[in-house]
């Protein structure tokens, strides 16, 4: 140090104790605004500490001993550190760590500091403080907490990074447009959807991606347009000319310091592949209901061509069976006539059985409603089938009581219905076995034909395959049983045309179970 820098006797910044009461006096007589000022910030600002030219202690506010300790551990306290230097203007003997602390003496240092278990953030920066001859006498260390603007940039790292990861894992692609519909921002997965680059696709006009106009588009940029929207159907070419279909949802976007409108942002999801599956298999479905339609109507139409001359071969069958114009000559011919009238009438039953689905699922099966006694049809069934039942050695039991309300109902539909059931039972029921047939009005008003036999039954796993039309269990060319497989699935269908429910239940080896429900507006009460 020069002889100057000796003879000039250094700034003392402590208060000494023994001279606090003078000092408390005198700035009671005469209190300076601005010291008093500069005191107050300095106690309750931020965590300083002042040290003199040897490193000594000589100032430390509340905050900065919060934090000593603290400070101390993370090898940031200055006590201990004296200033390196020349201690005044005009000497020439500067080291060279001197003249880099004293060109860097107000800059910021970011410092993590371990208090109370946590991790608090510091500003730290050093000062020297000088006389009004500009001397050195002292160096302040203030220690500025930057902990929410650290933990703010922390969160907000956080949430960007989770913004890209988002925007670059989710199949939707995410955009943003200003305020004249200008895009702003495209995320990366627009390649794959439209094989653009997104910087490609930035400053263009939303509504220049657009292959067909839209007037929700175009009315983002109006103050009409400014509110959300959700799955908005339009169609984008990609970079080949394609077509895709994409769903467009998306947000208004407000400033949030004055409330100003900026924009929209939204994502964008390409359902292309789902659009052209649609509409392949809705073709697919319109042709199968057409086909089937076309079927349909051509059973139905058929019925005075199948019928006629099946008639015909029953009725000159049957006369010439009976030898109304005389006998035959040859009694095998007998035999003949009667094989003939008997196959005629199980084929004009399985047409029947035919049209009646064909025109069932052509929606033109139409019901002749009348008031039918129950009595009256189970009598009438019961003698088309118990002759059957008869030469089958099977017993067939009827349960019906004597009071019981009408129907309103088609009687040759019910009828039908029941046939069937019986008839399936009867086919399927070994010899000696037992059929019943119950008719009982239930107590919720309901009307309820039950048929239970002690037959074969069928397989739980079957049952679906039973009341599909045309579906056997036993599907095999030399099965025991023939028949169309139309019995179940069209007394089925004739039930529901009743507005009735059809339920079967059935067990291998013990039997079946059918019961058909008609509804309450079905039962006419007298």
């Amino acid at each position: 140090m020069s002889a100057q820098a000796d003879q000039r006797p250094p700034l003392r910044l402590t208060v000494d104790r023994e001279t606090a009461a003078e000092a408390a006096a005198a700035r009671a007589a005469d209190c300076d605004p601005v010291a008093e000022l500069a005191r107050v910030l300095l106690d309750g600002g931020a965590a300083t500490c002042v040290t003199d030219r040897r490193g000594e202690l000589i100032y430390a506010n509340a905050a900065y001993e919060r934090i000593a300790e603290a400070v101390a551990e993370a090898g940031l306290a200055p006590i201990g550190r004296p200033i390196d230097g020349p201690p005044g203007p005009g000497d020439e003997t500067a080291s060279p760590r001197a003249a880099v602390e004293a060109s860097n003496a107000r800059a910021e240092r970011r410092h993590a500091v371990a208090v109370d278990g946590g991790t608090e953030y510091y500003s730290l920066r050093h000062e020297v403080l000088r006389d009004a001859d500009g001397w050195a006498v002292a160096r302040a260390s203030i220690f500025t907490p930057i902990t929410d603007r650290e933990s703010a940039k922390i969160k907000l790292a956080a949430a960007n990074e989770r913004l890209e990861d988002i925007t670059r894992l989710v199949s939707d692609w995410v955009w943003e447009i200003n305020r004249n519909q200008v895009l702003t921002f495209v995320s990366p997965r627009v390649n794959e959807a439209l094989g653009y680059h997104q910087l490609e696709l930035t400053g263009r006009r939303l509504s220049e991606l657009l292959a067909e106009p839209s007037g929700v588009v175009d009315a983002l940029a109006g103050n009409d347009g400014r509110r959300p929207f959700r799955d908005l159907e339009v169609k984008i070419a990609d970079r080949d000319g394609k077509l895709r279909h994409v769903l467009l949802s998306g947000l208004p976007v407000y400033c949030p310091a004055t409330g100003s409108f900026l924009g929209f942002r939204g994502t964008a999801q390409d359902v292309s592949e789902l659009k052209w599956r649609e509409e392949a298999l809705l073709r697919a479905k319109e042709q199968a209901e057409l086909a089937n339609r076309t079927k349909s109507e051509f059973l139905a139409s058929m019925s005075h061509e199948l019928r006629t001359p099946l008639n015909a071969i029953i009725g000159f069958s049957d006369i010439m069976g009976n030898q109304m114009l005389g006998p035959l000559g040859n009694g095998q011919y007998e035999g003949y006539t009667k094989d003939i009238s008997d196959s005629a009438r199980h084929l004009l039953a399985l047409i029947n059985d035919i049209l009646d689905t064909a025109k069932i699922e052509a929606g033109q099966m139409l019901l002749a409603e009348e008031i039918v006694d129950p009595h009256d049809l189970i009598e009438s069934v019961c003698r088309l089938v118990a002759p059957r039942a008869e030469r089958a050695n099977l017993s067939l039991e009827v349960r019906i009581p004597d009071r019981i309300p009408t129907l309103r109902a088609d009687k040759t539909k019910l009828k039908q219905i029941l046939i069937n059931l019986i008839s399936n039972a009867l086919k399927f029921t070994p010899e000696g076995g037992r059929i019943e047939l119950v008719a009982e009005a239930a107590p919720s008003g309901e009307f309820v034909f039950i048929v239970s036999d002690t037959g074969i039954g069928i397989a739980a796993e079957d049952i679906p395959r039973a009341m599909a039309p045309f579906g056997q269990v036993d599907s095999r060319l030399s099965r025991k049983f023939e028949g169309t497989g139309l019995g179940l699935p069209l007394a089925k269908s004739l039930t529901e045309l009743h507005g009735g429910e059809f339920l079967l239940v059935s067990q291998i080896d013990v039997g079946t179970t059918v019961t058909v429900r008609l509804p309450a507006t079905r039962t006419v009460v007298e």
